[in-house]
């Protein structure tokens, strides 16, 4: 009963393409270069979307259960229609979406690097403190030393565990999301 309720909701606050089974997240522009970062001088295929474009969409991401489709759909002037600046849009859009991907996977990799970091350290801490050999007269010492390798040990286990349960799970989610958006028909309605 509460994913129909919360369904219904959705459906309530996005409209659906009821041929295809999709949310629509749908947009109001003036013009095409609404779509891309106004202090971006790239190629039209390179160029930044606009930040707000990108929040918005991100938001709308989150938004929307993963498992479902979803559409892009812009309102534009029927005097502005123009179908080669729409294929440049959407080209556009789309390679956005790609390298939001690759710095994605440059994030994941760069946590793989780090996760076996922290724990090869933390476990050379531990080995280095269960390695340390009594002694009688440098026993406080010693003690101390022992402790701050078990406690260093456990900081670098903690950093490698977060690392894999929650920033990497964060990062694989918002992955997921850009490749449902490369799968998402991008949409010209004019009115």
């Amino acid at each position: 009963m509460a994913k129909n309720k919360e369904e219904y909701q959705l459906r309530y606050i996005y409209h659906t393409n009821k041929y295809e089974d999709a949310y629509l997240i749908e947009l109001e522009l003036d013009q095409y270069c609404d779509l891309y970062n106004a202090w971006d001088g790239s190629a039209l295929d390179r160029k930044a979307l606009d930040p707000g474009l990108s929040n918005f969409l991100e938001r709308a991401s989150f938004e929307l259960p993963l498992e479902e489709k979803v559409e892009i759909c812009f309102y534009l002037p029927e005097e502005k229609k123009d179908e080669s600046k729409e294929a440049d849009a959407r080209a556009t859009i789309k390679n956005n979406f790609r390298m939001d991907i690759f710095f994605l996977n440059r994030k994941l990799d760069n946590n793989k690097r780090k996760i076996s970091y922290y724990f090869l350290l933390g476990i050379a801490f531990i080995l280095t403190a269960y390695l340390i050999p009594e002694n009688q007269d440098l026993s406080l010492l010693v003690s101390l030393l022992q402790e701050g390798l078990f406690i260093g040990s456990w900081v670098f286990m903690w950093e490698a565990s977060s690392l894999f349960f929650f920033s990497t799970k964060e990062l694989k989610d918002k992955k997921k999301r850009y490749l449902r958006y490369l799968s998402s028909e991008i949409i010209f309605n004019y009115y």
